[in-house]
């Protein structure tokens, strides 16, 4: 026994004079599109230094990737039988139903019923059930939050417009976008616009476009997935009303079909657009890109404007992102510590102090006293209620990109009944395989 004990004893030993004397450490990559953004990344960077003071024998590299081209990256590493350990992906509708039904991620079930049963009890349920397929899980919760409208104080007033009443109706957001749309310098010209949004094929478009079709009490896909939903009254109504704000009404800038998201951000920092949908990113990356404008008092934030005389159930959509753990690991293990520590509480609050950005944890985003505090936080949180996710199947990039293909027609000018009908059509085309033979869709 005393030799059983004096054995163990030596093999704690040497496993503690091996880490001091600087043995190799289990390495592991680390992946997200946020580090190339500045602010991001100095609070990624001071996270991950924390983790390895917590974890003297994990070694984290950081992989940087841009977020248009990440799905693409990752599938292709993936199925090269390599890639990054831990993955941050988003939004969840895009990537994930395809990568977990190719058995792209390490399927965490285990390492999550190994922490005990309450284990996931912090987290808002939906977003649990968002990355569970099949009955298992395989990845964790990351942002979650809600698009909303941010408008700018400023110019609301030298329109004539009250600042503490922004639109509540679509038809009221239309009467505020013209009266934004003028000319400020006097020189002739229209040089501001009441509305700035995605034109272009862009992943970012359908966070701008599906409030839109929500709060008309419309949607993309029938309930059992089986055809588009894009032939109904409503959203026929929601799609010409945003094609015409650009053709009709002008009150978005010219060349909006090469606008992406970052483009917009640049337009509302420059006071070239009044009003933008977003999240909690947009407040932060704003200010970053003119810090010498005071903008806590420019800054507006409401709720998205529905059909006058409705009262949709959703009004507004999620963003949900999500960490994974590549199937190809070395080391699962680290891995889920990376992913465990990227997740908790404290890091969680970090997020929101460093980039505005809300929780999929409920005990953050509904008692963390910064976001309570917060005016565009208030307004995110207050809106998940009234959030819903897009279809979370694998076919999903296709449709959003039909749809978001016939909006640019619409914008570039082809009729908006003519480019929808093309875009319900080749919906149905995608979603053939949910339907038994013989089931048809209704046409157009």
């Amino acid at each position: 026994m005393v030799r059983r004990v004096l054995v163990t004893w030596l093999v704690v030993g040497l496993t503690l004079s091996f880490a001091v004397a600087g043995l190799p450490k289990v390495k592991i990559v680390f992946s997200d599109w946020h580090l190339v953004e500045p602010h991001w990344e100095k609070a990624l960077k001071e996270a991950i230094a924390q983790f390895m003071a917590e974890n003297p024998d994990i070694e984290v590299e950081l992989e940087y990737v841009s977020y248009a081209e990440k799905e693409t990256k990752y599938m292709t590493a993936i199925e090269a039988g390599v890639g990054p350990d831990v993955m941050h992906l988003g939004p969840i509708e895009v990537s994930f139903a395809l990568f977990a039904s190719r058995g792209y991620f390490l399927d965490l079930t285990p390492l999550i019923e190994a922490e005990g049963p309450d284990f996931l009890s912090p987290w808002y349920p939906a977003t649990i059930a968002a990355v569970t397929y099949n009955g298992r899980i395989y990845a964790m919760p990351g942002d979650f939050m809600s698009m909303f409208l941010m408008y700018n104080k400023r110019l609301f007033a030298e329109a004539g417009l009250d600042p503490e009443k922004p639109p509540t109706t679509w038809e009221e957001f239309l009467e505020y976008a013209k009266k934004l749309t003028r000319d400020r310098d006097g020189d002739g010209r229209i040089d501001t616009w009441g509305f700035g949004t995605v034109g272009k094929v862009d992943p970012g478009f359908q966070l701008r476009f599906t409030p839109l079709l929500y709060s008309f009490g419309a949607d993309y896909l029938t309930p059992d997935y089986k055809c588009s939903a894009l032939n109904t009254p409503a959203a026929k109504e929601a799609f010409k009303f945003w094609v015409e704000l650009y053709t009709v009404h002008k009150v978005i800038p010219p060349g909006v079909t090469d606008m992406s998201p970052g483009k917009v951000r640049e337009q509302f920092a420059a006071e070239k657009v009044a009003m933008i949908l977003t999240s909690g990113w947009g407040p932060p990356i704003v200010k970053s890109i003119r810090p010498d404008v005071n903008w806590d008092e420019i800054l507006g934030f409401a709720p998205v404007p529905v059909k006058a005389g409705l009262d949709p159930e959703y009004r507004t959509t999620a963003w949900l992102s999500y960490w994974a753990i590549n199937r190809n690991t070395k080391h699962p293990d680290a891995a889920w510590k990376l992913v465990k520590f990227i997740t908790s509480k404290a890091m969680e609050e970090k997020w929101f102090r460093d980039a505005n950005v809300l929780s999929s944890r409920r005990d953050v985003t509904e008692v963390y006293e910064p976001i309570l505090a917060s005016p565009s936080a208030r307004i995110n949180a207050a809106e998940l209620s009234r959030a819903k996710m897009v279809p979370l199947i694998p076919e999903w990039p296709r449709i959003i990109e039909a749809v978001n293909i016939a909006v640019q027609k619409g914008f570039l000018g082809i009729d908006p009944d003519l480019a929808l009908s093309e875009a319900h059509a080749l919906i149905n085309e995608i979603l053939a395989g949910y339907r038994v033979p013989g089931e048809a869709c209704s046409g157009y």
